[in-house]
């Protein structure tokens, strides 16, 4: 197992279920030797790879637990058939603590197992007793690349300090929101969601996440992203004439995350991360915002002109077993409460005139880019920062690594975005269609037509070469990889079984 990957304790919990029959036991073998030659087009069209990763905590209260449920063992609720090509899948899951809860029932076998892991009532595993070494080598591991140097933070036995979650959500996939469950769970202080009645263009849509529906009831009211984070759902409607393309109604969306923010406590100490509901940082990296010396995170030492700290994330087309190895997407993105606009000082505030339109980025004059030219140069506080500018490039950023040593310039990922996880082909093609960057003809369009991503994914699915993709996705199976990866793909089973069923 990778180094950099986290281990369970030497004793894991007793599991559900017991008395294997020899049938079982025959078809479970079976199974997995299926799974391997379904999986040999895979590795043989991909080129070998890839090194080692960081090291492992070395303190056992500070690893998490495995889950107790695992695909492909017994069942003690219902077993789930995938079915590939002429090839039937058996894959089983167990529901000790869930069984009270009602799942959308379209997810497939694997989006189940993955909600049910996700809604397992649990301890917060690393919640106490901060750990003075192990914190030290932690934040050791973490360095930005600035002046041709690497900087790196430190540990000074602080307080942990609070995080504050703010993401738009829509028609995202339960794999990709009950991942970052499984990775931040118990981490943030309050975490908002805000859902719109259109899409970015304008498009009618249908709310997902209405009171008593499934989704409401999986999202708010089940502890999915831990026992003491507070959930906040929002329902942004606007009917009006939108000045500007679809980002500004993204813009208005993302204005209500600060709003809420303010109103859950938030304060110039605290930090907030704006997302997207398929991104996260890593546990391990928001447990060290939480805890390390990171100036831009110093209330002391903050002057807001560089405010944003930038999260490298790994990118998974799809399928948890197409990850990306050739790019990083620079999101989230995360920013001390004493530059956010609406929680700092007032004073530091930017007039609509001085944005390129009300709630939208700041004009370029008032960037770190074009050296805050229009700013006043006797304030040494710089302009606080919208939403639009949490997620715009101005400049006035820093990008963390993680310090790993199977990359050449050792700038491990810090993040994880789960791209186009879509149930469907359709969810797919209205997705191109109707939000950022729209294209227009996706409906007509076979899917890796409408976007390289798109095109990569369907030669990782498939097995066929991505010689002439952009971009290439790990040579193995991501059991492989040495590196970190999300605590959600340690569900035995379930990374595989995603794959097929796409």
């Amino acid at each position: 197992m990778g180094a950099n990957r986290f281990e369970g304790p030497a004793e894991e919990p007793p599991k559900p279920g017991c008395g294997f029959s020899r049938l079982l036991v025959l078809k479970i073998l079976l199974g997995q030797l299926i799974v391997v030659f379904a999986t040999m087009p895979m590795l043989l069209h991909h080129q070998h790879s890839i090194g080692k990763g960081a090291s492992t905590p070395s303190n056992p209260l500070l690893r998490p637990p495995p889950s107790s449920r695992q695909m492909g063992k017994r069942a003690t609720l219902e077993t789930a058939q995938l079915k590939a090509g002429d090839t039937v899948y058996n894959f089983a899951f167990e529901d000790e603590h869930t069984s009270n809860v009602t799942l959308p029932e379209d997810i497939g076998a694997a989006g189940r197992a993955l909600l049910l892991s996700a809604l397992e009532e649990r301890p917060v595993w690393d919640k106490e007793g901060l750990d003075y070494q192990y914190e030290k080598e932690r934040c050791s591991k973490y360095f930005s690349w600035e002046n041709q140097q690497k900087n790196r933070t430190d540990y000074k036995a602080r307080r942990r300090r609070r995080v504050f979650l703010g993401s738009l959500i829509a028609d995202d996939s339960w794999h990709a929101i009950g991942a970052i469950a499984m990775e931040v769970y118990g981490i943030y202080t309050a975490a908002v969601f805000v859902e719109s009645n259109r899409t970015q263009t304008g498009t009618p849509r249908k709310l997902r996440f209405e009171q008593g529906s499934t989704a409401h009831n999986i999202l708010v009211e089940r502890n999915l992203f831990g026992p003491d984070t507070r959930i906040i759902l929002d329902q942004f409607s606007f009917e009006g004439k939108v000045h500007g393309k679809g980002l500004i109604r993204e813009q208005m969306q993302r204005s209500r995350i600060i709003e809420l923010w303010k109103e859950a406590g938030m304060t110039e100490h605290d930090v907030g991360v704006i997302t997207d509901a398929d991104e996260t940082p890593t546990r391990d990296f928001l447990r060290a915002v939480q805890s390390c010396d990171f100036p831009q995170l110093d209330p002391e030492l903050q002057n807001c002109a560089k405010a944003k700290v930038i999260v490298a994330s790994m990118v998974f087309e799809g399928s948890p077993e197409c990850m990306t190895t050739t790019r990083k997407w620079m999101h989230p993105d995360l920013i001390l409460g004493k530059c956010i606009d609406g929680i700092g000082d007032a004073r530091y505030s930017l007039k609509d005139s001085q944005r390129q339109s009300r709630l939208a980025w700041r004009q370029k004059r008032f960037t770190a880019k074009f050296n805050y030219s229009g700013w006043p140069k006797e304030m040494k506080t710089f302009p606080l920062w919208n939403a639009a500018d949490f997620r715009r490039d101005q400049a006035g950023h820093t990008i963390i690594f993680e310090d790993v040593d199977y990359l050449p310039f050792r700038m491990g990922h810090t993040g994880y975005h789960f791209h186009n996880y879509f149930k469907t082909t359709e969810q797919l093609r209205h997705k191109y269609q109707t939000y950022g960057h729209p294209v227009e003809n996706a409906t007509q369009l076979g899917v890796g037509e409408i976007h390289p991503d798109l095109d990569l994914m369907v030669d990782c699915v498939l097995g066929r070469s991505y010689d002439n993709n952009k971009h290439k996705t790990l040579s193995a199976r991501l059991e492989e990889f040495e590196g970190r990866i999300p605590i959600a793909y340690g569900i035995e089973g379930y990374t595989m079984a995603r794959h097929l069923e796409l």
